[in-house]
């Protein structure tokens, strides 16, 4: 994902001092504001994906928990159902 930014921050950079040629105080404000509000994304990207790779973890230690309760349990014998009875209708 920074590979993506970086593209962006050259672009931006190379925009600036190709076809403005000086920068302005507004255009250091400008690409400031940009750099900040990227870390701002950034930063709560890897929050996100960090909450997410916690509760992965905890649903994969719950499954080999489980996993592992199933196969200590030994099997239980299927019980036998009755054989269901034909019920007579009445021709009459």
């Amino acid at each position: 994902m920074l590979p993506v930014f970086r593209q962006t921050l050259e672009d931006v950079v190379m925009e600036v001092l190709s076809e403005r040629q000086v920068p302005s105080r507004t255009d250091f404000h400008e690409f400031r504001d940009l750099v900040n509000s990227m870390r701002s994304s950034v930063s709560s990207t890897a929050n996100a994906m960090q909450a997410i790779d916690q509760r992965v973890q905890a649903l994969e230690e719950r499954i080999a928990a489980l996993e592992s309760a199933a196969a200590k349990k030994p099997a239980r014998p299927r019980k036998k159902k009755p054989a269901a009875t034909a019920k007579k209708k009445s021709g009459r």
